[in-house]
């Protein structure tokens, strides 16, 4: 993978396929060969090593996960005593906000880990450059709620680039573009969308059922479905 000058990976988007496709073929061959809901915590828990904790990190939901490249020292939010304070965190530790799941959904959630875990895959080398700066803060990459408006790139930052990079490439983790093809396709409500004059609700019902299948938000689904030109 090139690395601009600054060790952040270049990636065009319509590149983003592919490198979630190699993540799968290191990380889970599995879900390139028949239609599944891709195991994404069991793939950063078992595969990646990584150490997934369920922990509040903002006060409004602004912040739904963080994966820190070095050890040190996190803040976290404590809900019942509405504060912030600092722990010790290890390197390699995933914070997920538990909100995430209850006051979005459990697709929002999936998406978020797979979020962290490309960060972990494609964007350590950037981060161990900040490790050998030192310092008692651990490294860290957080993920917002509000990614980063490509209305403004051209005035985009390293964590910018990267931050959309790890949106872009997240739900094509959960829902590969060959398998989820083949699931579209084979589906019975797909060839309905189009032959009768309840198109729309035959739409709303593949949506809904993909989403549940895949294990990611609806409008995930849709968007997933319109990118690959399948509506």
């Amino acid at each position: 993978m090139k690395l601009s000058n600054n060790l952040v990976p270049i990636i065009q988007k319509i590149e983003f396929d592919d490198v979630a496709t190699n993540f799968l073929k290191k990380y889970c061959p599995q879900a390139l060969e028949t239609p599944m809901t891709v195991p994404i915590e069991e793939i950063a828990v078992q595969t990646m090593e990584l150490q997934i904790r369920r922990i509040h990190l903002s006060e409004d939901l602004s912040i739904l996960g963080q994966v820190f490249f070095s050890s040190g020292v996190a803040e976290i939010y404590k809900k019942d005593d509405d504060e912030y304070v600092y722990e010790q965190v290890e390197k390699g530790t995933m914070f997920i906000d538990p909100d995430v799941a209850t006051e979005r959904n459990i697709g929002s959630e999936r998406n978020t880990i797979a979020h962290e875990c490309v960060h972990w895959n494609i964007h350590r080398t950037y981060h161990s450059v900040q490790v050998m700066a030192g310092g008692e803060q651990a490294v860290a990459f957080r993920c917002p709620t509000e990614p980063p408006s490509e209305q403004f790139n051209s005035r985009w930052t390293d964590e910018d680039w990267m931050e959309w990079q790890a949106n872009g490439i997240a739900p094509k983790i959960l829902m590969p573009r060959n398998m989820f093809e083949q699931y579209v396709n084979e589906h019975p409500l797909y060839s309905k969308i189009n032959e009768t004059h309840m198109g729309s609700l035959y739409r709303d019902l593949l949506i809904e059922n993909l989403a549940d299948f895949f294990q990611v938000s609806k409008q995930s689904a849709s968007i997933r479905l319109s990118e690959l030109g399948l509506i």
